[in-house]
Order: C-alpha cells, then sequence, then structure tokens
C-alpha cells in the first residue's frame, strides 16, 4: 500500500494537468521540523493526525533515489468513520493526507484538493464537508509555508 501511495504522489506532482487538483506549497522549514509543525497546525483546527508513513524506502526500492518523504494522515474520527460507512465509494480517499518530500534544505507539502472530491462526488450532503476541508488544509498549508 505504500509503495503506491508513494508512487501516485510522485506521479501526481509531475503530472502538470492535475495540478489544479492538488494543494501545494513550498515551506522554509527543513523537513525535520516540518511534519511536528504540520501535526500542530492539523491539531489546532480540530483534526487529529491518524499516521505518519516513510514512504521513502518504497520509492527507492521502485527506482527513486533515496529523499525524505512522509505522508501524514489526519482527520476526525468521528467524520470519518460516518463518511466511510454512509459512502463507502469515498473510502479510498479517507482519510486525507499530505505528503511531505524534503528537498535542498527544503520542504514541499502536496495534498489532494478537497474540491477535487465535490467533482467526483457530486451528493450534496457532501459539498459543506468538502469545502471545510479545503478551506482547514489551505489554512494549515499557508501556516506551514509562512512558518520560519
Amino acid at each position: 500500500m505504500t509503495r503506491w501511495l508513494g508512487a501516485i504522489l510522485l506521479l501526481m506532482i509531475s503530472t502538470s494537468l492535475w495540478a489544479s487538483d492538488l494543494l501545494m506549497v513550498r515551506s522554509q522549514l527543513v523537513f525535520a521540523d516540518v511534519q511536528p509543525r504540520l501535526e500542530e497546525e492539523i491539531n489546532a483546527l480540530g483534526y487529529f493526525t491518524a499516521n505518519t508513513r516513510r514512504v521513502d524506502i518504497d520509492l527507492v526500492g521502485a527506482g527513486f533515489a533515496r529523499d525524505a518523504y512522509r505522508s501524514v494522515t489526519y482527520g476526525k474520527p468521528d467524520e470519518i468513520k460516518a463518511l466511510s460507512e454512509q459512502h463507502p465509494e469515498l473510502t479510498p480517499f479517507l482519510p486525507p493526507q499530505i505528503a511531505i518530500i524534503g528537498e535542498r534544505g527544503e520542504s514541499l507539502l502536496v495534498a489532494l484538493n478537497p474540491r477535487y472530491l465535490a467533482e467526483i462526488f457530486p451528493h450534496p450532503e457532501l459539498a459543506d464537508i468538502f469545502e471545510r476541508w479545503h478551506r482547514d488544509l489551505q489554512t494549515i498549508l499557508e501556516n506551514i509555508r509562512d512558518a520560519r
């Protein structure tokens, strides 16, 4: 699973056609500092960090150069559980994830734009959730981008 996640994230990053479906920021924080700061920003908006995975090992196995990569999943447990039960078609996208890529003393954070989910799953009851996720994710990423 982790192997595919890393490969998919790299493919998404490298494909300019999908750029509007992603939210990306570059931070001057070094890789070692960005993950704890990201978790603080996630928690500050009432979300919980569900899991943090190293994906660099799997990427090296797939032929990529070794670098610093992490995948952080987050969400509100009750909300994620309810969405999974009420809309099982959302399960591959839950909980939301943010990829952290360390490069040249900086960090790049990349996430699927929740508004893209609204296009794929145009259920009226999901529109407000995806819009809230979008606003919150923008806040999280902007705070990381502006952190020193």
